[in-house]
Parts: structure tokens; C-alpha cells; sequence
């Protein structure tokens, strides 16, 4: 069955401390499907921040007068966590592949009533946000000291433990991003600082196949950075290193594929699945093995049972799309823009 469950909090108290649960919106309950949950829709992205693609939005159906005037007033600014993915309860489905897909805070709180219909829309921010200032879109203080002769590395891991807010972060790019001039960035997001990254790491690698440095937010609290220069990464061995993630790609059954994989753009293909946590930008993926040549539409249904699209590809961006009530599968899925993981050659 089709699982959601949404958590909002108070905004955390003058020492950090998390504040408690202000509302719970779940499709279970004691672990059972609950038939009579509210209807839930949403559009939640998950994107590298040096493109980045907007908020993500949340709209809960059938909440009441009250509680929709209530939550106008004090919703504002509170945290909200989300979980999505699959229950038990049909053939196909997965438990496992659900879990957290979203933390961040909410930015806009806007209800309407149409008739009998009630609803609340939510747009929330994912990703790093001010420790100090309570609006939601408060600048962040990021200072970066890469000076002559240190490793971008080190500046970021510098930079990330100054930053506050409770954030943990991975940095798994090239030793060989070496400053030759002494340059200390200051940037009042994470979207302005992985622009700047992106730009200088190839300018100073000017491999053929080399991607640049990239930063994504993992769930909202994880600060996710890579490239794929792997031979000059220190951190190979750890499992949260990018060189890690391309020897262990998540394995995309056919089952768990809602159409046809598609080249949507030079170099990008987009792939619809199933209802899926467990994939973030930065992560590979490996398409299903090739059962058997491709076989052309005209050939009978029980043939075309093969994905036209194999081999390994590095994920750049997800959208999970839902809508709780609708029937149709393509209305509880999550789309993956990925290209090839061995880079592109251009001529």
C-alpha cells in the first residue's frame, strides 16, 4: 500500500535543542494501513545546489476550518519531516525501499476552501538554513579559507565545521584541487557557494570527462560533496566516499520501473520508479541486465518485458511525485535524471 508519513515540529529553541511534535499526519497506524487517512499530495526534489531547481510543496486534503486557520498562524517557520514509499499489502511492493525523503523548513502556509473541500498547502525549504536568524530564508554564514596551497578539501571541511546548525557533512572529491593564489570565499548559501566550486574545479581540471565539483543536501541535514575524479580521493574506503558509491550502484530491478527509460537531454536519461527513499543525487544506479536483444513494439506483450537502457549511471536529480488517492501507478512515483557513469566525451 501506498505509505506517507508526515511529522511537524516547533521550531528549535535559543540552544538548538529540536522542538517537540506538533502534528503527525500518518497512513498507518499501529503499523496497519489506516483506510480513512487524509488524501496527500506532493512534489518534493532533490537536486545538485549548483542548479538549483526550487521548493518543494505538500498538500494535505480534508484537514478541518480549525485546524486549517490554526495552522496558517502557526506553522511558519516549524520543521517538517516526511517519509514516503511503500507497505506491505500488494505484490509488488517494497517496504524496504521506504524512509525519510525530506527535512526542512516550512516557508509558506496557505489554505483554501472550496465548497466542501478543505485543503492546506505547504512549501518547504529543504537544505541548509540560518542557526541565528528564525526566517526560514535567512542568509548563512559560509566562509571558506582556501588559500595558496591547501586543498579544497580541507577549506570545506573547515568551512562546514564552523557553519552551526547541526549539520553533518561528506566531502569526497580530488586531492588535486589545489589553490595556487590565496582566496577566501564568502557566500550566503549553499547555491552560491556550489556555483563557485563548480566553475574553479574545472577550471583547475581540465580533464576531458571530469564533472566539477557538485553539493547536494542528503534529507535535508547531510551536506553531500563530490566529483568523480576517484583515483585522487583519499576517503576510497569509506562508504559514504563517492568512489564507493560507483563500485556499489543501487540495483534498479524491472519490477521497480513505472515506464520505459527515456533520454530526456544530450547525456541524461530519466527513469520512473516506484516510490523510493533510498536514492539521492550523488548516488549510481544500475539499470536492469539485458535479458535479451531489444525487441521491436510491434512484437507481442509477453516479449517486451526488457529495459532498453543498461550499465551504470550517477543519479543528478530525483522528483518524488505522489498523490495518495489517485489509482493510477504514475501517480505515486519517483523520477530519476541520471547520465552514464563513465562521463561523456564530447568532440
Amino acid at each position: 500500500m501506498r505509505f506517507y508519513d508526515i511529522q511537524i515540529f516547533y521550531p528549535p529553541d535559543a540552544n538548538g535543542k529540536p522542538g517537540a511534535l506538533y502534528r503527525q499526519y500518518s497512513s498507518l497506524r499501529n503499523g496497519v494501513f489506516n483506510p480513512g487517512c487524509l488524501m496527500v499530495e506532493f512534489d518534493l526534489l532533490r537536486f545538485g545546489e549548483s542548479t538549483p531547481k526550487g521548493q518543494s510543496s505538500i498538500t494535505l486534503w480534508g484537514i478541518s476550518p480549525q485546524e486549517m486557520q490554526q495552522a496558517r498562524q502557526d506553522m511558519f517557520g516549524m520543521t517538517i519531516k516526511m517519509w514516503v514509499g511503500m507497505s506491505k499489502g500488494l505484490p509488488l511492493a517494497n517496504p524496504s525501499q521506504r524512509g525519510l525523503v525530506l527535512e526542512g523548513i516550512i516557508w509558506q502556509v496557505l489554505g483554501n476552501w472550496q465548497g466542501t473541500e478543505l485543503r492546506l498547502d505547504l512549501i518547504v525549504m529543504p537544505g541548509a538554513v540560518s542557526s541565528t536568524n528564525p526566517a526560514p530564508l535567512a542568509p548563512i554564514n559560509l566562509t571558506v579559507p582556501w588559500n595558496k596551497g591547501i586543498k579544497l578539501s580541507v577549506a570545506l571541511t573547515q568551512c562546514f565545521q564552523t557553519m552551526g546548525g547541526g549539520y553533518s557533512f561528506s566531502i569526497s572529491i580530488s586531492d588535486r584541487l589545489i589553490n595556487n593564489f590565496n582566496s577566501d570565499m564568502f557566500c550566503g548559501s549553499l547555491g552560491e557557494l556550489a556555483t563557485k566550486l563548480k566553475t574553479l574545479s574545472k577550471g583547475i581540471i581540465k580533464d576531458r570527462n571530469y564533472s566539477g565539483v557538485e553539493i547536494s543536501m542528503v534529507n535535508g541535514k547531510e551536506i553531500r560533496v563530490f566529483d568523480n575524479d576517484f583515483g585522487s580521493h583519499q576517503d576510497k574506503d569509506s562508504k559514504k566516499s563517492a568512489s564507493y558509491r560507483s563500485k556499489n550502484p543501487v540495483q534498479i530491478d524491472f519490477k521497480d520501473l513505472i515506464g520505459q527509460p527515456t533520454w530526456v537531454q544530450f547525456g541524461t536519461v530519466s527513469v520512473p520508479c516506484v516510490m523510493r527513499s533510498d536514492i539521492q543525487v550523488g548516488d549510481y544506479i544500475r539499470m536492469p541486465k539485458k535479458l535479451r536483444p531489444m525487441i521491436q513494439a510491434s512484437s507481442y506483450s509477453q516479449f517486451r518485458d526488457d529495459s532498453a537502457f543498461t550499465g551504470d549511471f550517477l543519479v543528478s536529480s530525483v522528483r518524488l511525485l505522489g498523490n495518495s488517492r489517485q489509482p493510477d501507478a504514475n501517480s505515486w512515483i519517483t523520477v530519476l535524471e541520471a547520465h552514464p557513469a563513465g562521463g561523456l566525451v564530447t568532440t
